[in-house]
């Protein structure tokens, strides 16, 4: 048929059956046709889009054409369309420009083109680019799509340049780029999606450079890049806002050496999913904000020798739950803010050497759980978080050889501290933590050898402190100047390998002190001016150095006998400290128990002689014999007795002289007793004058008076009693 306008001379068979069915909007399908017979000149596609060509003098419906070969260049630049374009699986010869057009809606699902150029762009209905669409880039930058762009199953093939370029675009409803494949980067910054954003099954390769650049963008709803979602290359989101959820389950972010995803500043409206997501590349999270849940189960991060995981100052509303999470690398979370629990259990932390896990100022308001499995390889660091619930590491395994395994200085704990048969290689390290609760650590094994396997100054523990039933520490266990407002438990305790001390208590407080533990501690046991309410012990393993020089307790229990316990104060090393026998002798008056305090009183002036020079150890001696230091003041009556009685056998009357001339008849004993006695007179000593050895001996008896009157009168006014 001749064509009335001469500028397309005779119409192909393709063109003809084209505008044919533009009148009435109906399908072209030229696919069964001969390759010749399928080709339409992109002119006349053009002018039938625009209304230029009118087919039977009417409007066009719409355009829609399947399998045919466009030639020539379609230039749709300023544009505007008057109907509906819709191409299916058709081939373009050259890129399609549709810059700065207007259409009420472009669809070519599986159309085959060099470059697709649709820069500010405006639809009121859809962009389709999908089923197969294939082209080596896009751009859309600042198109306005009125309803929604799909790029589902698209492939781009720009390797090493951009393959799409939407910078500000703007969709009305959802973007879809299911199960996209995109060699080179996509760039979406600034964008606004109304909608979802859909990336699910999309693999997107741009290795050494970035595959997703989305800096800025704001989707309204959700953001979804799950099902096998792949990007070889870097992903941005930074200061990006989604209001609804973030999904990344399963997804694969593979740049390694670089960040593997880079979402400073994110804002998720509510929950980010990362379920079994793998990252080969740093994740960064700094300063993001998640108005839900963070969940990392089961995500596998790796990025040796790097931060796998910056979230400092990450603000969680719901918690993060990271079970059976698996880093190489450090888990930074740095003045993080999570408003519900951390989870981590079962989860593997790794970086040798360095710190898995680096959440220091960290604010939980619930409890942080790390248990089930929970492993760390490296330091954990807790300095100064605050945690509102409970801090629960049972059954966990720390591992820092040589290091510290666990750094937790100025730690608050709004409950309490479970750390039961948790496992830590390298030092514990609590200086100044609080802790509202209990802090329990039986069965726990803390192993620095060359360090203070629990290295705990200042703690302060609401409730019991527990290193029972197992607890094993192999280096010092240093808890000087505690505070715990109920009792050291360190029954069945195994305190091995401390180079000095084995338990350092100087300057803690508790409400009991009971130490039984299971063997002999290695080491010295430091209990200087430590204050407990009451204090147990076991005398099988007491330890062979013992400081207790202002040790106070209120009540004293075991299976010590006064003799045994006697034995246990001498273990004390640092000399005479009469303080000692004091609190102890203290004790058994508390407990009704006055003849063993009275032990312990002359024990302590026993000990004093270590500490006096010859004279003084003499005197010492002395008064140890007569009086038993003042509190066996009966002493004094036994020997005057003895002396009395020695004294009637030596004073003999042949002995004596008559000193005046009215003398009573000489009485021996009487004699013994004047000489004997200061005061009084019986008036034997006046009348009679001992002869020969009776006046050395008369001597003797007067010097042993003065010792016994003046040893008696000491113990009965507890002069010998102070120290």
């Amino acid at each position: 048929m001749p064509d009335p306008d001469p500028r397309f001379g005779e119409l192909g068979e393709a063109e003809r059956r084209l505008v044919e069915a533009a009148a009435t909007g109906a399908w072209a399908d030229v696919r069964a046709g001969a390759q010749a017979d399928r080709v339409v000149r992109a002119d006349l596609l053009a002018e039938l889009l625009t209304g230029e060509r009118a087919p039977e003098g009417r409007r066009p419906r719409a355009v829609k054409l399947r399998g045919a070969r466009i030639a020539g260049a379609l230039d749709l630049e300023a544009a505007e369309l008057a109907c509906p374009l819709l191409l299916d699986g058709c081939g373009f010869d050259t890129a399609i420009v549709l810059s700065e057009a207007s259409a009420p809606s472009v669809r070519l699902p599986g159309c085959r083109a060099p470059a697709l150029i649709a820069d500010q762009l405006r639809t009121t209905g859809n962009l389709e680019l999908d089923r197969g669409f294939t082209a080596a880039r896009i751009h859309l930058v600042g198109a306005d799509i009125g309803g929604t762009a799909d790029l589902s199953d698209a492939v781009l093939r720009a390797p090493g340049s951009t393959a799409l370029v939407a910078d500000g675009l703007t969709v009305a409803q959802d973007m879809v780029c299911r199960n996209l494949t995109a060699h080179g980067e996509i760039r979406l910054p600034g964008a606004h999606v109304r909608g979802v954003l859909t990336f699910d099954g999309a693999t997107l390769a741009n290795p050494g450079g970035r595959a997703l650049t989305a800096d800025g963008f704001t989707v309204e709803q959700s953001m979804h890049c799950r099902d096998g979602f792949t990007a070889h290359g870097e992903v941005h989101l930074r200061g990006a806002v989604i209001n609804g959820t973030l999904a990344l389950d399963g997804a694969r972010l593979d740049a390694p050496g670089a960040d593997a995803l880079a979402a400073a500043r994110l804002t998720v409206g509510h929950d980010a999913f990362c379920r079994g997501l793998s990252a080969h590349g740093e994740v960064r999270l700094p300063g993001a904000r998640i108005g839900g849940r963070l969940d990392l189960t089961r995500a596998h991060l790796t990025a040796p020798g790097a931060a796998v995981l910056t979230a400092d100052r990450l603000a969680v509303g719901d918690g993060v739950l990271a079970e059976g999470l698996t880093s190489d690398g450090e888990t930074r979370l740095t003045g993080a803010r999570i408003g519900g629990t951390l989870v981590l259990a079962g989860a593997r932390l790794s970086a040798p050497g360095a710190r898995a896990l680096n959440a220091e100022g960290l604010t939980v308001d619930q409890d942080l759980d790390a248990t089930g499995g929970f492993r760390a390889e490296g330091e954990v660091r807790l300095v100064r978080a605050r945690i509102g619930g409970a801090l629960n590491l049972d059954d966990a395994v720390l591992a820092a050889p040589g290091g510290r395994a666990l750094t937790a200085d100025s730690l608050t704990i709004g409950q309490s501290a479970y750390c039961r048969r948790l496992s830590a290689e390298g030092e514990a390290r609590l200086i100044g933590a609080a802790i509202g609760g209990v802090a329990d650590f039986s069965g726990a094994r803390l192993a620095a050898p060359e360090r203070r396997a629990l290295y705990a100054v200042r703690l302060s523990v609401g409730g019991d402190l527990m290193c029972r039933r197992g607890f094993t520490a192999e280096g010092g266990l240093q808890l000087s100047g505690a505070r715990v407002a109920g009792q050291i438990d360190l029954t069945d305790a195994v305190l091995a390998g401390a180079r000095h001390q084995a338990l350092d208590l100087t300057a803690a407080a508790a409400q009991a002190l009971i130490l039984r533990p299971r063997q002999v501690p290695e080491g010295i046991v430091d209990l200087t001016d430590t204050q407990v309410g009451a204090y147990e012990d076991d005398h099988r393993t007491w330890p062979a150095t013992i400081l207790l020089r202002g040790f106070t307790y209120g009540a004293l229990t075991g299976e010590a006998d006064v003799r045994a316990r006697l034995r246990w104060a001498s273990r004390h090393r640092g000399g005479y400290t009469p303080q000692i026998y004091d609190q102890l002798a203290a004790a058994y008056l508390r407990a009704g128990h006055e003849v063993t305090a009275r032990r312990v009183a002359i024990a302590k002036q026993w000990r004093r002689r270590t500490v006096l020079s010859p004279p003084g150890k003499l005197v010492n001696w002395l008064l140890y014999l007569t009086v038993g230091y003042g509190y066996r003041t009966w002493l004094a009556a036994l020997w005057l007795a003895a002396l009395a009685a020695l004294g009637t056998q030596l004073f003999a009357p042949d002995q004596m002289t008559k000193a005046a001339t009215t003398a009573p008849p000489f009485n021996a004993l009487g004699y013994t007793l004047d000489v004997l006695l200061p005061i009084g007179d019986l008036g034997q000593q006046k009348a009679w004058r001992p002869d020969g050895a009776a006046q050395y001996w008369s001597w003797a008896f007067i010097a042993a008076g003065w010792i016994l009157s003046t040893a008696v009168v000491a113990g009965l006014t507890g002069i010998l009693k102070r120290n």
